[in-house]
């Protein structure tokens, strides 16, 4: 392009007020390079966060439609004086609670926090403490980085002091050592370790074992770094559930320090009986069990066929809803499953 013709777009093409040339390379050759005025206002302008007015804002309410000046204390009506009863100051006390409110809500809203953490303790005695001390006016919230350093580490001092009255219990009394395993929503199988007492139990780590083979050496090394981790002097059993495995690995840990022993655990040993009650298997060493209990196993068969039939069928489900106040739950695939769905067709039919 000419400079005649350069001139010429230049003066004619409105965008070009927002470009500038900038020199061209030492040497004088080279293309011409450019800046763009616009895309650099642009990143400016987006990095600086945008406050939408509220379904509160009006020309009548206390803070004037402002977020910045949402506290109540700082409308001059309020400053150096409290709430009293008569009605415009009633008024405005109403309508600086509907602003709060409000606030709550976009912070909810525009953050994605889940609306159950409304009912979280911390947050209600944090509101009730900001709203009801008079020397908080004009308070700024703690910034992100201060969360991440000043405040995280004077918590975790303060949660370590608390532990240390649970802690000093063990050399008394000692402790049991509890593990399971489960797996999360993404799939990982978590080994967790809990440190259980007279004053209460005491998490201690969560190990991933997604990768692992999960055999008796594998256990077996984890719960003795555990156990070395809290004091092997203060261990007095260690208890899983009632896997061969793990029998074994209480084996391992008797042989290793003998004053420790293994405990099967109580809720698992419960869980299988019912299984087997529930779900009797026919075979020569059962046979006497499962004519006892097979009638349970038909029951459960013929509950369990209702509930997918009535769930799985939207129109089915639909008439179920319109004449029964109850739902039908479905939790995990354990014994409890067919207690709880028959406990609530029982209690469907006493309702129709």
């Amino acid at each position: 392009m000419s400079s005649e013709s350069e001139k010429s777009t230049e003066s004619t093409a409105p965008l070009w007020k927002y470009v500038t040339k900038l020199e061209k390379a030492s040497g004088g050759g080279g293309n011409v390079t450019f800046r763009y005025d616009v895309y650099e206002e642009s990143l400016r302008r987006l990095k600086k966060p945008k406050l939408v007015s509220l379904p509160t804002d009006s020309a009548s309410s206390p803070n004037l439609g402002s977020i910045e000046n949402s506290a109540a204390t700082s409308h001059p009506f309020f400053q150096n004086k409290g709430v009293g009863n008569s009605p415009l100051e009633k008024a405005f006390n109403n309508q600086c609670q509907e602003q709060l409110d409000s606030l709550i809500a976009r912070t909810f809203y525009s953050a994605g926090l889940p609306f159950h953490f409304a009912k979280n303790l911390y947050w209600i005695e944090m509101i009730k403490f900001a709203t009801n001390n008079n020397n908080l006016v004009g308070y700024v919230p703690s910034g992100y980085n201060k969360l991440r350093t000043t405040l995280l580490h004077k918590e975790r001092a303060h949660i370590e002091k608390l532990l240390k009255s649970i802690k000093e219990t063990w050399k008394e009394k000692g402790l049991s050592m509890v593990s399971d395993g489960w797996t999360d929503i993404q799939k990982m199988s978590l080994i967790n370790f809990m440190a259980t007492s007279e004053k209460g139990p005491l998490f201690i780590k969560s190990i991933d074992g997604t990768k692992e083979c999960k055999d008796k050496h594998f256990i077996s090394d984890l719960f003795l770094k555990v156990i070395s981790e809290v004091g092997h002097q203060h261990v007095v059993q260690i208890i899983t559930d009632n896997a061969s495995v793990l029998k074994a690995v209480g084996s391992i840990i008797a042989a290793e320090y003998p004053h420790i022993f293994w405990s099967p655990c109580v809720v698992h040993t419960l869980n299988l009986a019912l299984r087997n009650i529930c779900a009797p298997k026919n075979s020569l060493q059962n046979e006497v069990l499962y004519n006892e209990c097979k009638w349970i196993a038909q029951v459960a068969d013929e509950a369990t066929f209702i509930r997918i039939f009535i769930t799985n069928h939207s129109m089915r489900l639909v008439t179920f809803n319109s004449y029964s106040p109850l739902k039908l739950l479905v939790v995990a695939e354990t014994f409890a499953l067919i207690i709880i769905t028959l406990k609530r067709l029982f209690q469907v039919k006493q309702h129709l």
